[in-house]
This record gives C-alpha cells, sequence and structure tokens, in this order.
C-alpha cells in the first residue's frame, strides 16, 4: 500500500510565542504501537493525548494581553487527525522568538523531547523550552541532557513568562527570570528562585479558544464542543499517585495553598464559552475545598445562567452529604458528577490518600440517584498494597455499582470505569517515596520514561 504523500507546508505563523502541544510519541505513525489501557481511560483524547494542558491557554492569552503575538499550536492534534500532515515542514514554517513545548503529563515525555529536537534543528537561534509538572520535576535532567532545549519554565508560568519575553527583550540575564532552568554560558545548570504563585485564578482567562489551532478535538462531535475551566490550582488532599497533590504543588510548585476562581468568574467562562458553541464545560477540581459559601455562591452564580445550554462536570474528591447533592440538583442545569475512590479495597483506598469507605461511597452514590444526579465512577487496580484479594473484593464492588445502575432505569447513571495503575505521576508522593505507598519504581527519571 502506498504511504500517503505528505503535503508541503506553508508558512503561516509569525509569531513572538509559539506554544505546540505535542502528541505522546513523535513517531507514533511510523512504529507499530499497542496503546494499551492507557488509551482507553481518555477515548475522548485518542492514545496520542491531543487535548492540551487548560494552562497552555491561559499562558497564551496572558502574554496576548501584554502586547505579545501569541498562539496555541496542537501539532499533536495536527498529526493524529491527518495522516498526510508534515510535521517536519510545519515546523520549519513556524516563525516565534521563543517556542515553547507543554511536558505536563508524563505520558508525553517522548513527543515533548523529539519535537524539542525538531524545533532547535529548525530553528537554531530561536529559543525552544519546556513547561508543565512533568518538565518541572525533571528540569534539571533536561538542561544537562539535551542541548537543544534552551530552559524549562517550572511551575505556574503565566507570569515567569512573561518575566521572559522582557528580559529577551531588555537582553537582561536569564538568572533573573524567575522559576527558570537553564543552561548559563560555562554549561553549567543554572535552578532560578521560585516567583510566588497567583493567590487568584481571575487573574487568568481560559476561554479563548480562538488562539488554538486546529480545533477538531475541541468541536469533536454534533453535539458541540467541550472545554475545561479550573476551579482552584493547588490541591487540600495528598492522594499518594498524584502529581497535583498538596505535597507536589508545595514541593515544585512553591504553592503553599489552593488559589480559586471566583464563582462569579466561573459563571462568567461558562457564558463565554457557550457563545463559541461549547456544549459541554468540565470544572475540575472539588468546589468543596474552598468552603460551604463558596459553593453556595457558585451554585447561585451557575443558576444565574441556566439559560445556558451548557452541560457541566463536576468532580468529587471524597463521599458528598445530602445538603450537597442537593445543591446541585437545584442548580437548573444538567451536570453530571465523577468520583474517583481509587480502589474499592477500603484498606488500599486509605493508603492511597482516600480516607473513606465503601459505605460512604456507597451512600453519595444512592443519593445521586435519589437527585436524579448522573455521576461516574473510576477506580484503578495494581494499586500499591494490592492483593490477589484485595482485586477480588474490588469485583464484588464493582458488581454492585452496576446493580446501582441497573435500577437507576436510565434516569441518573452510575457509570463505572477502571484501568490499571501503570504510570506515577513524576513528583507525586508515591514517586519521591515509592516504598512507604507500595510502589517499586521502573522509571525513576526522564530518560527512563522516554525509553520506556
Amino acid at each position: 500500500m502506498m504511504e500517503k504523500p505528505k503535503r508541503e507546508a506553508r508558512c503561516v505563523m509569525n509569531y513572538d510565542v509559539v506554544l505546540i502541544h505535542p502528541p505522546a510519541i513523535y513517531d507514533f505513525r511510523e512504529r507499530v504501537l499497542f496503546p494499551g489501557p492507557l488509551g482507553y481511560t481518555v477515548k475522548e483524547s485518542t492514545d496520542q493525548f491531543i487535548i492540551p494542558p487548560v494552562g497552555m491557554l491561559s499562558i497564551a492569552e496572558y502574554l496576548e494581553r501584554n502586547g505579545y503575538r501569541v498562539k496555541v499550536d496542537n501539532i499533536g492534534e495536527r498529526m493524529v487527525t491527518d495522516s498526510g500532515f508534515d510535521a517536519v515542514g510545519h515546523i520549519k514554517g513556524l516563525s516565534a522568538k521563543v517556542i515553547g513545548i507543554d511536558l505536563h503529563w508524563c505520558l508525553h515525555s517522548q513527543g515533548a523531547i523529539e519535537l524539542a529536537r525538531a524545533c532547535k534543528e529548525a530553528h537554531p537561534e530561536t529559543m525552544v523550552l519546556l513547561g508543565g509538572l512533568t518538565s518541572t520535576v525533571f528540569s534539571e535532567e533536561i538542561i544537562s541532557k539535551y542541548d537543544f532545549l534552551d530552559a524549562v519554565i517550572r511551575g505556574e508560568a503565566e507570569k515567569p513568562f512573561l518575566e521572559l519575553m522582557k528580559g529577551l527583550e531588555q537582553n537582561e540575564k536569564l538568572d533573573e527570570i524567575p522559576n527558570l532552568t537553564f543552561r548559563d554560558d560555562e554549561g553549567k545548570v543554572r535552578v532560578n528562585p521560585m516567583m510566588k504563585p497567583s493567590e487568584t485564578l481571575d487573574e487568568y482567562d481560559y476561554t479563548r479558544l480562538d488562539l488554538i489551532e486546529p480545533q477538531k478535538i475541541i468541536y469533536r462531535n454534533d453535539k458541540g464542543g467541550s472545554w475545561f475551566i479550573p476551579v482552584c490550582r493547588g490541591c487540600a488532599y495528598n492522594c499518594a499517585t498524584c502529581g497535583g497533590s498538596r505535597y507536589s504543588y508545595k514541593t515544585y510548585l512553591a504553592r503553599e495553598r489552593p488559589a480559586f476562581r471566583s464563582p462569579e468568574k466561573i459563571a462568567e467562562d461558562i457564558e463565554k464559552l457557550s457563545k463559541q458553541g461549547i456544549k459541554s464545560v468540565f470544572l475540575f477540581q472539588d468546589p468543596r475545598m474552598g468552603g460551604k459559601e463558596y459553593c453556595a455562591k457558585l451554585f447561585a452564580a451557575l443558576r444565574s445562567k441556566k439559560s445556558t445550554a451548557v452541560n457541566i462536570s463536576m468532580e468529587l474528591f471524597g463521599p458528598a452529604d445530602e445538603d450537597y447533592l442537593k445543591q446541585i440538583a437545584n442548580v437548573g442545569l444538567p451536570i453530571v458528577l465523577s468520583i474517583s475512590p481509587e480502589s474499592c479495597c477500603d484498606v488500599v483506598r486509605k493508603e492511597q490518600g482516600r480516607k473513606y469507605g465503601n459505605e460512604e461511597l456507597f451512600k453519595t452514590l444512592k443519593l445521586c440517584k435519589k437527585y436524579n444526579i448522573p455521576i461516574g465512577v473510576f477506580s484503578m487496580i495494581a494499586l500499591g498494597d494490592d492483593t490477589p484479594k484485595t482485586i477480588k473484593d474490588t469485583w464484588k464492588i464493582w458488581e454492585q455499582i452496576c446493580i446501582i445502575n441497573r435500577e437507576s432505569s436510565g434516569k441518573s447513571p452510575v457509570h463505572h470505569a477502571f484501568g490499571p495503575m501503570i504510570l506515577l505521576d513524576p513528583g507525586s508522593p508515591a514517586f519521591d517515596y515509592p516504598e512507604k505507598h507500595g510502589y517499586r519504581l521502573r522509571f525513576n527519571n526522564l530518560e527512563e520514561y522516554i525509553n520506556g
């Protein structure tokens, strides 16, 4: 079978900054790949995980607001949706002073590094850098091992990135830029101090979808597009395998406590997204971390927008009481909840940082059924402290969840999904202290993630 010829790339971009979202594997079209269970867990993103982190959009908007020409280029999506897309030719057609590539999720390790290599080969005079959680954790390794990368912006990047752009314009030394890990003139790795992160997310905008190209993955079906809004940054919980845990934010991102987006801003975001054809909005992070008053204001703000035809998804980081679920039911918008107990075995779950039992979980599921609130339950197997017995016990709990779903008669479904624990988030408590949490690391650094 003849290979489809790659089309010649056109020079279509001339920006101060181009932010690129990579595929998980840069050369996936030339390999025989078996995506395995990870591809199953996020089917809408494909096994190349082509939905960009929402932080890329807030960085782009923040830089544009301050006078820079910026675009988010989803090369991962281009490669997945167009078999004739010439990635190298496209990269050669880019024109930017700085190219930033996200390495947020560790699944993008190979894709981000190889895309950075291609960018530097095409544009040797352009600054090429990485950002995101995984690159933050491995920033010193990245700069010491990969000479085609000029820097890593660690942590929350909107303000440090702006400082970098101003510094480049004024020919300032890189050692004056906060959050930056870089290689100095003598080839030594330098790690600059962290800037204090924002105390409110109202400073940022997460709705400028016009800054992203292409947008097929956002508007992927005839039911309308979907997008994400963060309730907060930071977390009150310390789940063992999570790179967004309280420990991880404090250790790697210099964040001592969560910073919230105001309920009024979230309601405005939903209205703005609705006008752009977005029909599903995922509010990630559990609003209850902001307290009862915050939740009450959020639901009141959402009620004020109930004429907006948007479906909302929200997270539960633990079981919910009846009063909270009643408030959700009274919002007047279609809301779907999700809860991730990790394991359906109480002992294993509590070791993972989820401090509640199956009795509390089932009470929440039955209350959701009572108030006609759909809920999804996600759990995993092969967690730390799992044994053949605990996995069998988990199967029995799954069966009970399926029975509740069957009894709901489709009005308030209780969906259930599961996947194996394959990769620990870099920077999570279990990654930094694996034996304490029942794990043995096979990937200890970025290079091992890439080769794995």
